[in-house]
């Protein structure tokens, strides 16, 4: 009988096979490395690859190695693949190294658990990020510290866009600030700012400008720009524009809209 020549793609494998994880975490431990980012570099390339469990083992020798960020990555990548006990250890350890990131999302898993002191303290650490402020005020309303929430609102609102619209929209805020602040965001091209922003102008005596700012607004998109840019038309007697504003933003989804066509039936 003739010998079989067919060649078969299986990989080699030892008698008593392994998990591959722990191979690579093996291998590692046998190299030694005068730029340890590359450790981490290569973890960043696996995940780019789709390879998220073969990226760990080189995160935990970037960590070992002392990559600052590599903390921070690993337990993102444990977050992602629903680790949450994991990767809140991972974040916890992140914050406490300084990393603004980690602080956030430590901060985020502790207030969905409903722990607000331990938010409290994630979010402090994370407030160099313009997302935290509003976010670290919530925290502190709930724990009974609002005036220390109205503080952290209204120092943050050159930073933060979201400071800058809620610290706009509390009574004992003068339009003059307000504006201030969301003019500040708006010349940066921040359209979300832009239905508050058209509030305060009309408050302020300036409707053109509101109706100019809503207009930009609903042209990049904003549904809610559209839906008040079609009030402003109909309390200026352009009831035709106002609706056809209305059936525009009724279409993309805006229930407000729905309520306004009904109330003002063609």
């Amino acid at each position: 009988m003739a010998a079989d020549t067919t060649t078969h793609s299986h990989p080699t494998t030892t008698s008593e096979p392994r998990d591959a994880a722990e191979d690579i975490r093996v291998a590692l431990h046998r190299l030694s490395s005068s730029a340890p980012e590359e450790f981490f570099n290569i973890a960043n390339d696996l995940r780019a690859l789709g390879c998220d469990d073969a990226a760990v083992p080189f995160y935990e020798k970037a960590i070992e190695a002392g990559v600052p960020e590599a903390t921070y990555n690993l337990a993102l990548l444990h977050h992602e693949r629903g680790r949450t006990e994991i990767a809140r250890s991972g974040f916890v350890a992140a914050s406490e190294a300084g990393d603004a990131k980690g602080a956030f999302m430590a901060a985020q898993i502790f207030e969905a658990c409903g722990d607000d002191d331990r938010a409290a303290l994630h979010y402090a650490r994370a407030l160099e990020l313009p997302e935290t402020p509003v976010r670290l005020a919530r925290v502190l309303r709930r724990i009974g510290l609002a005036q220390e929430a109205d503080d952290i609102v209204a120092e943050s609102a050159a930073m933060s866009w979201e400071s800058a619209v809620e610290h706009a929209l509390r009574d004992a805020t003068p339009v003059a600030e307000g504006l201030t602040h969301l003019d500040h965001h708006w010349s940066r091209g921040e359209t979300r700012v832009a239905v508050t922003l058209a509030l305060l102008l009309e408050e302020d005596g300036r409707a053109d400008d509101a109706e100019a700012v809503l207009l930009v607004a609903a042209e990049a998109g904003d549904v809610q720009a559209l839906t008040n840019l079609g009030t402003h038309w109909r309390d200026n007697g352009d009831l035709e524009a106002a609706r056809r504003a209305w059936v525009d933003a009724a279409l993309r989804g805006d229930a407000l809209a729905q309520r306004l066509l009904e109330q003002h039936p063609a």
